[in-house]
């Protein structure tokens, strides 16, 4: 498509370590990921709200697989899990109003 970015050449190498190293430092210090794979995939050209929206898309399965852990061994309080769903789902959309509103400010 046009205005798609290539995941060719320099942008690919970028990408592939850049990747192996993040995925590295976040599960070495327990920090979710889209900390670093967001600006990563800005830096690659992405729009901020793509780059948000592949963040979380990476991020769920590692979520997903670690609370089915923690449901197996019976030490996770769902209705707490609910309440704090909810809450992101709230500060999420709050957030990407906010930055919609700073890009468009800056011209971007």
């Amino acid at each position: 498509m046009p205005g798609d970015i290539e995941m060719v050449g320099k942008n690919l190498f970028k990408l592939i370590f850049l990747s192996l190293f993040a995925g590295w430092i976040t599960g070495a210090v327990g920090m979710g990921g889209g900390v670093i794979f967001n600006p990563l995939l800005m830096s690659l050209g992405h729009p901020p709200k793509v780059a948000a929206a592949s963040g979380m898309y990476m991020i769920i399965f590692s979520t997903g697989a670690a609370a089915t852990v923690y449901i197996i061994n019976d030490m996770l309080n769902i209705s707490y899990g609910f309440w704090i769903c909810a809450l992101v789902i709230v500060g999420t959309i709050i957030g990407m109003i906010a930055l919609d509103k700073f890009m468009t400010k800056l011209n971007r």
